[in-house]
C-alpha cells in the first residue's frame, strides 16, 4: 500500500493525526475535503474548523 485516502469524523483530532503520521511514514495521502467533519466547540463552528484544518493539512495532503 502506497496511497491512503482519508475521511472521517473529528477533523482536529482523529482525521489531522491520520493525515500528518501517514505523511510521516511516506504515504501518498488524500484527504477528501468533503469527507470529514466534526462538531461545534465552545469558540468555533463545525464548519470553520473543518475549512481550516482542509487548509492546513494541505502541507501533508492532497485535499
Amino acid at each position: 500500500m502506497e496511497h491512503l485516502v482519508i475521511a472521517g469524523i473529528q477533523s482536529e483530532v482523529c482525521v489531522d493525526t491520520t493525515c500528518r503520521r501517514a505523511f510521516s511514514k511516506e504515504y501518498k495521502v488524500t484527504l477528501v475535503s468533503d469527507a470529514h467533519s466534526t462538531w461545534d466547540s465552545k469558540e468555533f463552528l463545525a464548519q470553520q474548523i473543518i475549512s481550516l484544518h482542509n487548509d492546513v493539512l494541505r502541507w501533508f495532503a492532497d485535499v
